[in-house]
């Protein structure tokens, strides 16, 4: 079970099915700090994705939700009690769900969920994960404002002095390009000069430098530094070891890129800054691609920051993995298709693996890691998206359906009674390994 919160007007799209709760604890609560939003707090409600359940609540954890939305006044001490909120309750579910509401209760030895249709009932004895998706405006745009894509730098800050954050790098349209302190509260955007009749169609940002790719295939590197780390200038890579080919897709790790043309060649390339011409430049190693069916091949690639993992995407958005990443084998010695979406956008954050599936849902590769580079399965995420980044710390950002900027906030609900007044709660911003909240069926 997820909790999920969100503005009502502008937030990602969720479950049809969900209870809306005004949160008990204020927003500033949330970390990391969120940025001015579109509306006042008084307009930020809560959704708890419960399907097709209708909750009875009568433990610590839902109590919260629902005393702070002013709906438990009808709950009492038992499953039995139906007062006038949680008729009203079930009146919502039912009529924006088709399937019959069942039970939930909550107390100190979890949560249990009994359907109405069947004898099958769940139990969950461990922490809920709440998420938050909270639509920004960056100071000196309006509300209105739309957004075409976002990326996220793979490393933090560059100066010392900030102790976290990275920087976002945004467009609002092909011929221009903004980049953002994660962490500045006012999304203070500053301007990124493009070269003249240059079209962006993507970018990756690693520790030193930013590659930007037009829509003929050139790349262009802008150096970062500590002193300016939104870069000075761009510099065009000579490409011309790779003779007429046009790349669609590059990829910045810590020291290695990866790239695809528009046949669906993998290359390979050691080095992310252009280096002298005049000096020999870094071969592109060109790597066979996974075998696929005639008219299928690859069109995007995404690297690790840290150069362990390499994930790749196919035209019919199948997923697929390099296996044998190391730093004797930094080229990896063969693919492994994972199975179960249809994706249209891969992410390889520091510690995990999100994609944004081709219906705009968001999803997590759960068990990646060194000895396991395809990871054991999916989960969903609530909400849609139109485009999707990751940052270091493994929070989301992304571009809304309709075109606005929206942050990725999580909670950890405890599944304890409240702690007393004297105990700050339990309050974090959750890395890329949410806490486990797998039910039981019994």
């Amino acid at each position: 079970m997820e909790t999920v919160s969100h503005d009502s007007a502008t937030a990602l799209e969720t479950a049809p099915a969900s209870v809306r709760l005004r949160p008990q604890s204020e927003e500033a609560e949330l970390k990391p700090n969120p940025p001015t939003p579109t509306t006042g707090s008084d307009a930020l409600h809560g959704a708890v994705r419960i399907w097709d359940y209708a909750p009875l609540d009568q433990g610590g954890l839902f109590h919260s939700l629902w005393a702070g939305s002013g709906l438990g006044a009808g709950l009492g001490s038992g499953l039995a009690v139906r007062g006038g909120a949680v008729d009203r309750v079930v009146s919502f579910l039912s009529q924006s769900s088709p399937v019959q509401p069942a039970l939930v209760c909550a107390g100190t030895s979890g949560v249990w969920v009994g359907s109405t249709r069947n004898r099958v009932h769940h139990h969950h004895s461990g922490r809920l994960t709440g998420t938050f998706w909270q639509t920004v405006v960056p100071r000196g745009t309006v509300s209105s404002t739309k957004w075409t894509f976002i990326t996220s730098s793979s490393v933090h800050h560059p100066r010392p002095q900030f102790s976290s954050g990275c920087f976002l790098w945004l467009a609002q349209s092909r011929r221009d390009l903004f980049c953002v302190w994660d962490q500045d509260g006012e999304l203070r955007p500053s301007s990124v000069p493009l070269p003249p009749e240059v079209e962006l169609s993507q970018v990756s940002a690693c520790r030193d430098s930013l590659w930007a790719l037009d829509s003929h295939g050139r790349v262009l590197i802008r150096t970062l530094s500590q002193s300016c780390p939104s870069g000075l200038s761009w510099t065009r890579l000579d490409l011309s070891q790779l003779g007429g080919v046009r790349l669609v897709c590059v990829s910045c790790g810590a020291q290695n890129v990866w790239a695809v043309d528009s046949r669906g060649t993998v290359y390979f390339r050691v080095g992310t800054q252009p280096l002298n011409p005049n000096m020999m430049l870094p071969a592109w190693i060109s790597i066979e691609p996974p075998v696929l069916p005639v008219g299928v091949q690859l069109v995007q690639v995404s690297n690790s920051p840290s150069d362990r993992w390499l994930w790749a995407l196919d035209n019919r958005g199948a997923v697929f993995v390099r296996t044998g990443l190391s730093h004797e084998m930094p080229i990896g010695t063969g693919w492994e298709h994972v199975p179960g979406l249809q994706v249209a956008q891969v992410l390889v954050g520091v510690a995990c693996v999100w994609v944004r599936c081709v219906n705009g849902h968001v999803a997590r590769r759960i068990g990646v890691s060194e000895r396991n580079c395809a990871g054991d399965y999916w989960r969903r995420s609530p909400g849609t998206c139109h485009c999707l980044t990751v940052t270091p710390d493994g929070e989301l950002w992304a571009v809304t359906p309709s075109g606005l900027l929206s942050r990725r906030l999580t909670k950890l609900l405890p599944q304890s009674p409240s702690p007393a007044p004297s105990a700050p709660p339990s309050v974090t911003s959750l890395s890329c390994d949410d806490a486990d909240d797998e039910w039981e069926l019994i």
